[in-house]
């Protein structure tokens, strides 16, 4: 993994964090407004889809390699 792709992974576990936080702030009373938490909760799925996504296609990669292999086929 790039150095860059866990810098990123670190922030979005950081901003979910933040957003349970206020969640848990709402609840009991007083936080950010209804609106920026469902915002920030869009940015969040948006961000850990994102990062689905490329597992997905890794996982997409190696499978084709692993297939390949059975078929005597080297995949480059």
């Amino acid at each position: 993994m790039k150095t860059s792709t866990k810098i990123l992974h670190w922030l979005l576990g950081l901003f979910i964090f933040y957003l349970i936080i206020e969640i848990l702030r709402k609840m009991f009373g007083g936080s950010l407004g209804f609106e920026e938490l469902v915002i920030g909760l869009l940015i969040a799925n948006i961000g850990y889809v994102i990062t689905l996504h490329a597992k997905v296609g890794e996982i997409k990669s190696t499978l084709a390699e692993h297939l390949g292999w059975h078929r005597g086929q080297i995949v480059e």
